[in-house]
């Protein structure tokens, strides 16, 4: 009996540790690098998630919005979806255009990217949601926290 009790609770641990990871949508970023070679796959629109590592909106869209089942799978099946760090030093190439990080300060500065994908009305806030057509043209901008029914909303709207 021993031997079956302690199998027994070995496949509930494994299981509590298992099956979330089954049951729960995983949301895929990919990189700006990638999107021209998936783009040639299958077209589909662009979904940038514009953020900073010292915004805590941008934070908690990341632990909670992007981590909900329903916005996952909307975002895995009809979208690319790509985090941008408005910070990133590297050069992005996108659309045959290299983009470039600007400092404006000491230890400060933007990316080019971020400032073109993310300003809205003269302002660059953070976090901001981009999403651009196969084109690579944008449809959609949005400063501010959204939450993921919002989001959800915004998602089937545009696809639409």
């Amino acid at each position: 009996m021993v031997g079956l009790n302690n199998i027994v609770r070995w496949a509930i641990v494994l299981g509590s540790i298992l099956l979330p990871g089954f049951c729960l949508a995983q949301l895929k970023a990919h990189s700006f690098e990638e999107i021209e070679g998936l783009q040639k796959t299958a077209r589909r629109h662009l979904v940038v998630f514009v953020y900073t590592n010292w915004c805590r909106y941008c934070d908690a869209m990341k632990t909670t919005v992007f981590k909900n089942e329903a916005v996952a799978r909307t975002l895995n099946e009809d979208y690319y979806f790509v985090q941008l760090n408005a910070e990133e030093k590297k050069d992005i190439l996108l659309n045959n255009h290299r983009f470039k990080y600007k400092p404006n300060g000491r230890n400060t500065g933007v990316h080019e990217l971020a400032t073109a994908l993310a300003t809205i009305d003269g302002k660059l806030t953070y976090p901001a949601l981009v999403i651009l057509n196969a084109k690579l043209e944008i449809v959609f901008q949005y400063s501010g926290w959204l939450n993921h029914k919002e989001l959800g909303t915004v998602l089937r709207t545009v696809s639409e």
